[in-house]
């Protein structure tokens, strides 16, 4: 089988989804699994809701939007539209009863209840539109198939129960589902992190022994800079898988970092390739005996921060020390280090708000100093390069460099 999978932007309007339509009868749709993002920018929408109802403030104003959003669509999208209408509302009215009946309090379970109705939502559109334009598909509720622990907007996927059940899956038909999300054993809503469609993807990949995968993008592939902060930048035909690990690890959002692993496990190729030009073979990511050093990679992370820990006058050295630190950094994504016999600096992302626990804790034995919103420049395959270009009129809080890896961080 092959797996496509296509984000919220080949979505973000009806336009898009008839493209999308016309993309999937070009290249091929027969067994095949499509796993589908939320449309446009509905999970930011959806998170607006989860911020509000927590505040106890009344969220139904920003619903209704979104819904009224998602009706417009199946307006333009259908002939006659109430069935299709119908559809949609069981979900949103599922929205509203948890809303109103629920009484469990944790911040993270019921952002997942809520934000994860916007797959559910966007993939009943899509294959309704797909099955009336006569490209059949089979709708599937991705809730049935990925099975997690509790671990609230950050699931661990059961991969035993996982496997077993995609495992089902007839491979000779094709099916459409939702990408970020699965459930836990209490068949509640869990999502797998921001960007999570992709890990979906890679996931049915695994678990079919698929042929390929495909990830469908407003992009032509994979180039070694973001254009918007670079200006020169290269397309790039194929990478390794430790290269496309490196470049998602450091901050690059053309793939989710946990979707390479299962496909490098079975050597499943990724193709990286753009819903506008759907002939073009884009960028391949695959197994390669020897990863080329031609390109040099350019990655760029905002709002970083830079925390520093130095030894107190009562402490005679940091090592004594350092485990207690490390202790602390399991649900923290590090960056960068940088060590010595007095101070330790990382420079550090802070998804779930976990570094005022560290502080707390550690401000007894260590100074601590803390910087928000500092930039990452990371410079992969690293040759002689100007950094002027992008230090200008910004101050050097911290350079690294190493044989293949050059990284800065820098404060306006």
């Amino acid at each position: 089988m092959k797996i496509y999978k296509f984000g919220g932007s080949s979505i973000k309007n009806s336009k898009r989804v008839k493209n999308l339509s016309k993309v999937i009868k070009s290249v091929g749709y027969k067994n095949t699994v499509i796993v589908i993002s939320a449309i446009g920018k509905t999970t930011n929408k959806l998170e607006k809701v989860v911020n509000t109802y927590f505040l106890k403030k009344s969220p139904y104003i920003f619903l209704f939007e979104i819904e009224k959003n998602h009706l417009k669509m199946i307006k333009n999208l259908f002939f006659n539209k109430n069935y299709y209408v119908l559809n949609i509302l069981f979900y949103f009215n599922n929205i509203y009863f948890f809303l109103k009946k629920n009484n469990i309090l944790n911040y993270n379970f019921i952002y997942d209840q809520i934000v994860g109705a916007g797959e559910l939502i966007s993939t009943k559109i899509v294959s309704d539109y797909l099955n009336y334009k006569n490209i059949k598909n089979i709708w599937i509720d991705c809730r049935n198939f990925i099975k997690t622990d509790n671990c609230f907007r950050e699931a661990h996927v059961n991969w035993k129960q996982t496997k077993k059940k995609i495992k089902k899956l007839n491979k000779k038909f094709s099916y459409l589902t939702q990408g970020f999300i699965g459930a836990d054993n209490n068949y509640y809503t869990t999502t797998l992190g921001r960007e999570g469609s992709d890990y979906t993807a890679s996931i049915f990949s695994y678990c079919l022994n698929a042929k390929s995968q495909t990830t469908w993008k407003d992009v032509p592939g994979i180039l070694n800079a973001d254009p918007k902060v670079f200006k020169k930048t290269t397309f790039l035909k194929s990478l390794s898988f430790e290269e496309a690990f490196e470049l998602s690890y450091y901050g690059a959002s053309i793939i989710h970092l946990n979707t390479l692993h299962p496909l490098k496990k079975k050597k499943i190729p990724l193709y990286v390739r753009s819903f506008f030009f759907p002939k073009k073979k884009g960028t391949l990511i695959k197994k390669k005996k020897q990863i080329n050093f031609k390109n040099s990679f350019f990655i760029l992370k905002k709002k970083t921060i830079l925390l520093s820990f130095f030894i107190k006058k009562n402490f005679l050295y940091l090592e004594k020390n350092i485990s207690e630190i490390f202790n602390f950094f399991s649900k923290i994504k590090i960056l960068l280090i940088q060590y010595s016999s007095i101070s330790l600096t990382v420079c550090l992302e802070d998804k779930f708000n976990n570094i005022m626990n560290i502080i707390l804790n550690l401000k007894n034995k260590f100074i601590i100093k803390k910087i928000n919103n500092v930039e990452l420049y990371t410079i992969i395959h690293y040759k002689k390069y100007n950094e002027k270009n992008f230090v200008k009129n910004k101050k050097i809080l911290l350079r690294q460099i190493n044989f293949d890896t050059a990284q800065w961080v820098l404060k306006k």
